[in-house]
C-alpha cells in the first residue's frame, strides 16, 4: 500500500487556503479542503505519472482549484 505523508508546511498551506476561500464565501473553504484531500488521496493510484519538476519531485495539479501538489515517491521505513 502506498503511504501518504503530508508535511507540516503543506498542512499550513491547506489551512491558509481554507481561510482564504472561506473569506470569499462561507463553505468554500470546506469545499477547498475536501477537493484537495481527494486529489491527495488520488495519488495512491496515480503517483509517479505526473511531471517531474525538480529532481525526484512530481507536481500534480488540483482538478478544481488553481494549485499544485508536489510529491516524491520516496519509500519510507515504518
Amino acid at each position: 500500500m502506498i503511504r501518504i505523508r503530508i508535511s507540516d508546511d503543506a498542512l499550513h498551506d491547506l489551512n491558509d487556503g481554507f481561510l482564504f476561500y472561506e473569506a470569499q464565501q462561507a463553505g468554500l473553504g470546506d469545499y477547498f479542503v475536501s477537493c484537495l484531500r481527494a486529489d491527495i488521496e488520488g495519488l495512491r493510484l496515480t503517483a509517479g505519472v505526473h511531471r517531474i519538476v525538480y529532481r525526484d519531485y512530481h507536481r500534480a495539479l488540483s482538478r478544481v482549484f488553481p494549485c499544485g501538489i508536489f510529491y516524491t515517491r520516496a519509500r519510507f521505513n515504518s
